[in-house]
């Protein structure tokens, strides 16, 4: 492997720094590790690449860098890290309103960069921002469900695994919906465009298409129009009602943003099937085209319905003591 190849199969730039490419290195692995509930898993290269991918980048360092090595390896980047605080305060904002609170997580390496694990810097209703790694910020979620579902269990039989899972899946997704914000998220994950006339924000968002059959590549241009929201997946039809499939992303991040604002009415999208030779592509047995997706929030700002989400916590969590 080169080390061309193991940028692309990071999906890195060529000027990529070693700060980077191990961020998101870990996002990757947290991805394709077998409890990883992310929706783009199948379309990953395995945990086997990835490793040979950044050992052979760690190696190497990158362009006016120090590599991971010998007593170098400290200060493998001029970029200056913040250090992790110390006195368990997160310097971000809180949602007073959520359910419960969470764990910002740090992760800790040896000398070599080799993670090593995380550990809890501080606990509180700390909205997600860009400082905090996402796939720790996830792992901090699963903490919460985990918590909050082993308290049931310590009161009745413990449920059917299976069964406990599927509870845990979406109790998280419904505690993640809790500390994102898309007015903070948004601006760093896509690309803001010109105002709307009555003065609403604009962003241009990477996704993609994931048919649920084998379909025709779309014609560039072609508009899509939401059909049904199912499982927290968007599904997309064309202009003739044919429901094509759903709504992808590239970063898992924008799943966790993008989604909620539509299932809480927040915004309204314009979706083009995308042009270029590269729209289409084949992983597996799924097929994707990209899309151009345009988000449109509201010049009022986005409505927050914290009760409604407690209460819905509320209730699943009253349905699995029942179960």
């Amino acid at each position: 492997m080169t080390r061309k190849e193991a940028l692309k199969l990071l999906g890195l730039p060529p000027q990529a720094d070693l700060v980077e490419i191990k961020k998101k290195y870990r996002q990757l692995m947290h991805q394709v590790h077998p409890d990883a509930a992310s929706p783009r898993r199948d379309t990953l290269p395995g945990a086997r690449q990835l490793n040979q991918a950044y050992a052979l980048l760690k190696r190497e360092g990158a362009p006016g860098e120090s590599a991971f090595t010998g007593s170098d390896s400290a200060h493998f980047s001029h970029k200056k890290r913040k250090p992790p605080e110390k006195t368990g305060v997160w310097n971000a904002p809180v949602n007073p309103h959520a359910y419960t609170g969470r764990e910002i997580l740090h992760c800790a390496e040896d000398a070599a960069g080799n993670p090593l694990g995380h550990f809890s810097i501080a606990y509180g209703k700390y909205l997600w921002t860009m400082e905090e790694d996402f796939p720790l910020f996830l792992s901090s979620i699963f903490r919460c469900s985990k918590k909050l579902l082993d308290e049931i269990d310590s009161q009745k039989p413990t449920a059917d695994e299976s069964q406990r899972l599927i509870f845990q899946a979406e109790l998280a997704y419904l505690l993640a919906q809790q500390f994102l914000d898309g007015r903070i998220c948004l601006p760093s994950l896509a690309q803001e465009e010109p105002p709307a006339p009555d003065g609403s924000r604009i962003f241009r968002v990477p996704s993609m298409l994931e048919f649920s059959r084998t379909f025709s590549p779309l014609k560039p241009g072609e508009p899509l129009y939401p059909s049904a929201l199912r499982r927290h997946r968007l599904y997309l039809k064309n202009e003739a009602g044919k429901e094509l499939g759903y709504l992808s992303f590239p970063d898992d991040r924008l799943y966790y943003v993008v989604i909620p604002l539509f299932e809480q009415r927040n915004v309204r999208l314009r979706i083009l099937a995308s042009n270029g030779s590269s729209a289409e592509k084949k992983k597996g047995s799924a097929n994707y085209q990209n899309l151009s997706l345009w988000i449109k929030l509201p010049s009022s700002g986005i409505r927050h319905a914290p009760e409604n989400l407690n209460l819905r916590i509320a209730e699943l969590l009253k349905k699995y003591q029942s179960s």
